[in-house]
């Protein structure tokens, strides 16, 4: 759950605002990063990224709907364009979308 109410979370609604505003498929969508845990042996190694995911938050508003449980591409984290997997994922996003874009709008 990321907060972006108006009271508590102004600095985080700037920055919906500006991931709205700023036309770039890297600073308008939620990322996800896909890590391996390390082997149970070897408990003192660092979690590793292996892949990520992206959810476009602009797609979430053009279309007027949330995404519900499904299912998005994973990119290996050396080779962004081969697909590795899949991730289940809900995104609920778009009341705090168009909260956002109508005060854009009246700025």
């Amino acid at each position: 759950v990321i907060h972006v109410d108006k009271a508590n979370n102004p600095a985080r609604r700037d920055y919906l605002k500006s991931m709205l505003l700023e036309p770039d498929v890297h600073t308008d969508s939620l990322l996800f990063t896909v890590v391996s845990d390390p082997p149970d042996d070897e408990q003192s190694l660092e979690c590793e990224d292996v892949g990520f995911a992206r959810v476009s938050l602009r797609e979430i508003l053009h279309k007027q709907r949330d995404i519900i449980e499904q299912e998005i591409d994973v990119m290996d984290s050396e080779d962004d364009r081969a697909i590795i997997g899949k991730l289940k994922v809900t995104v609920e996003a778009l009341h705090a979308l168009c909260s956002v874009y109508e005060e854009c709008q009246d700025d």
